[in-house]
């Protein structure tokens, strides 16, 4: 008898560690439902500040995401909030203050590998992909640009599945296979929403649906959210638009699921130029259910 009372110590405990392990951190714990609502209001969204994509560490203790202009929607700095569960500390990582750009200050769409192990941001004007590494003391340092991932044009949005597949567009979405530690050649996706302008691709972590923007696209003459299956065999379905309680009259883009699939993160801005306001919001991931077959 005792040893059973051992044992379903040992049970209760593993159950809570796991069920801790597996938690992610928010800033927020106004939690939404089917309505879209701002996402950690003074720490995230700041009244006068112009802020969209984006991503947090696995466990949700580092957040990043971009700082804009209002006026030519230029991609001024990435900003860093951390909680290590006693204070909240909002700064401007290292290897954004130390960035030696080549052309134009332009930097900005970080997204944060599943491992925690690489931060992808773009850079420069046209934009290109880099890559930092997480050192031991949990900065991002040896920063790569991922030449090979070049397409000739303007680079965008990188977004990681579960398995380390890479994907990014440049109206196009392309996907990239690691190989070796390195991403060494893409392909184009054949899908229906490849003959479009297709922006801010959002893998999910088993890779079995999108939700990107597309722009004056898809019988729309707005930037909105869209949503795409695949079937297994890397066929994707006719993209369907995620609706009006998030597609509005303004401009919806940059969306981004929570490390445990529980929420979807987009950004919504009135307009690209001389803008009134950008921000980032979130909604339960449940919204898309309907659209599963």
């Amino acid at each position: 008898m005792k040893n059973k009372k051992y044992i379903l110590v040992i049970l209760v405990f593993l159950i809570y560690f796991v069920s801790c392990k597996d938690k992610v951190v928010y800033l927020d714990n106004s939690y939404p439902d089917l309505t879209p609502k701002l996402y950690a209001v003074g720490i995230i969204n700041t009244e006068g500040r112009f802020q969209q994509n984006l991503t947090m560490s696995p466990d949700g203790k580092e957040h990043l995401f971009t700082v804009t202009d209002s006026e030519l929607w230029i991609y001024e700095s990435i900003l860093r909030v951390r909680n290590n569960g006693v204070k909240i500390v909002v700064d401007t990582p290292s290897f954004v203050t130390n960035f030696k750009y080549k052309s134009q200050q332009f930097i900005g769409e970080p997204m944060i590998s599943p491992d925690n192990q690489n931060l992808f941001f773009i850079a420069d004007y046209p934009p290109n992909i880099w890559r930092a590494k997480r050192m031991g003391n949990e900065d991002w340092s040896q920063l790569t640009e991922m030449t090979e991932l070049s397409t000739q044009k303007d680079d965008w949005y990188v977004t990681i599945s579960q398995n380390d597949n890479l994907y990014f567009t440049n109206g196009t979405v392309y996907k990239s296979t690691l190989k070796n530690g390195n991403y060494e050649s893409k392909t184009k996706l054949e899908s229906h929403f490849n003959q479009k302008d297709t922006r801010d691709p959002c893998i999910s972590p088993d890779e079995d649906y999108m939700i990107f923007t597309a722009d004056d696209s898809l019988s729309t003459n707005q930037s909105d959210l869209f949503i795409s299956f695949n079937d297994g065999n890397g066929n994707w379905s006719k993209p369907q638009s995620l609706g009006n309680k998030i597609n509005t009259e303004h401009r919806e883009f940059a969306p981004y699921i929570s490390p445990d699939e529980k929420y979807l993160f987009f950004s919504r801005r009135d307009k690209w130029q001389n803008a009134e306001f950008s921000n980032i919001y979130w909604v339960s991931l449940k919204i898309i259910d309907k659209f599963r077959n």
